[in-house]
């Protein structure tokens, strides 16, 4: 009602704004192992992650995905392609960041040309991406902050995810350490 406190500061405080960063990345398959790249420089230089970056004005996150790939890798692939496997949510530079990771098959005959921002690519299972470059106690014996084991862990949870996704766990598995998958309870 006009002239109560409630609707006065409505009217006359600004609204609060949401401040989140907004990525896309492509958990690329062959077979059964994923593409992961070593990063040479910026945000977690020395980290190995899935290909992605920001998502530009006015594009589309599986746009941005595919540009990104081709980008960084000299990959192509249609956006039409890809599938949503999970969003990943982290924390940078006092943000919250989403990021939207996609599944896709990497077409036949291709490998990775590394940009400039990477230094290497491999082609792994996830589970070995994992347990290589994403532990927290190798991390933390490295002197990784906490910051950086916290994304670890989120990039290992949306790995699994887009793992899942593709087939690769049962429905409802987690994974049970050196053990492997088990079924949930």
């Amino acid at each position: 009602m006009a002239g109560s406190p409630a609707y006065t500061s409505w009217v006359t405080e600004p609204p609060v704004e949401t401040q989140y960063e907004l990525t896309a990345g492509i958990a690329l398959w062959r077979g059964d192992t994923i593409l992961v790249m070593k990063r040479a420089t910026g945000f977690s230089a020395g980290g190995w992650f899935l290909p992605g970056g920001h998502v530009e004005p006015g594009e589309r996150p599986a746009e941005a995905a595919t540009r990104e790939l081709l980008e960084e890798t000299g990959i192509e692939l249609d956006p039409a392609g890809l599938s949503l496997a999970d969003v990943m949510t982290y924390q940078h530079d006092g943000q919250t960041a989403h990021a939207l990771i996609y599944n896709a098959a990497a077409p036949a005959g291709v490998d990775a040309v590394v940009n400039e921002e990477h230094l290497v690519a491999r082609w792994l299972e996830p589970e070995a991406y994992i347990a290589r470059f994403l532990d927290a106690a190798t991390l933390r014996e490295r002197g990784a902050p906490e910051s950086a084991v916290a994304l670890a862990a989120e990039v290992a949870r949306t790995v699994r995810a887009a793992a899942r996704a593709r087939g690769l766990a049962a429905p409802g598995a987690v994974f049970q350490g050196a053990t492997g998958w088990a079924l949930g309870a």
